[in-house]
């Protein structure tokens, strides 16, 4: 009888599922997740739209333009529910002259003068402003330190954030941020320089339109950009 040769097997490649080979990364369509090394990019950055450094969508214009009448409505509401007696005041005011006025016309008489006219509402008027002012503030700057968004923002799932990299808003970056936005328009409050803030703010809220990171005037002073981050 002649021995028996043990026969050497060569071990076959790990099988997956099925007995098929078990796919290499990236074969058969197999893809790493994002923010990985070697992962795909997003779709909106395949597409070309812009990012932050770190690759965060930026918001468009008019989702910015968007959230901004948003807010202003919400603090144009709070300001005349705060100030309703110097609205009412104002209002009583106009609507006294105007009657005055068309009496005047019709019993040929003379008209009341705009003098007394500015005289009783230059007090409610610019305590009203005064008001305006202060729940402007507390409310964009408030909401922004808390949860990095005005209420506009959040509802259109808009997030303020450093351009360099995520994280907090320091309370620098926040009053660096309103300053670059409203002190311009404190301009109004005296005379031939409220058309510089006027303009001033115009151009600030249109730069984002023709700027390719995005940014308004007041996101430069601040280095802050406005990203679309919907949960």
């Amino acid at each position: 009888m002649q021995p028996v040769e043990p026969q050497v097997t060569t071990p076959a490649p790990y099988a997956g599922q099925y007995g098929r080979p078990a796919p290499y990364p990236g074969q058969y369509g197999q893809q790493t997740p994002y923010g990985q090394p070697g992962g795909p990019a997003p779709a909106y950055a395949r597409r070309g739209m812009a990012t932050t450094p770190d690759g965060e969508r930026l918001a468009g214009w008019w989702h910015r333009l968007g959230a901004y009448l948003i807010d202003g409505l919400i603090v144009g509401l709070l300001a005349a529910v705060i100030g309703f007696s110097y609205v009412s005041r104002l209002g009583t005011a106009y609507g006294d002259f105007i009657s005055q006025s068309l009496r005047a016309a019709e019993n040929g008489t003379t008209p009341p003068s705009q003098s007394d006219l500015l005289s009783q509402i230059y007090g409610p008027l610019a305590a009203y402003v005064a008001i305006s002012l202060v729940v402007q503030f507390v409310y964009q700057v408030g909401f922004l330190k808390w949860l990095a968004a005005t209420p506009g923002k959040l509802i259109l799932g808009l997030r303020v954030r450093l351009r360099e990299h995520p994280g907090p808003l320091s309370w620098g970056t926040v009053l660096m941020r309103w300053l670059g936005q409203f002190g311009p328009g404190l301009l109004g409050l005296v005379p031939v320089l409220g058309i510089v803030g006027n303009v001033y703010r115009l151009v600030d809220g249109l730069w984002p339109l023709w700027d390719d990171k995005k940014q308004a005037l007041h996101d430069k002073v601040a280095r802050t950009n406005v990203v679309v981050r919907r949960r």
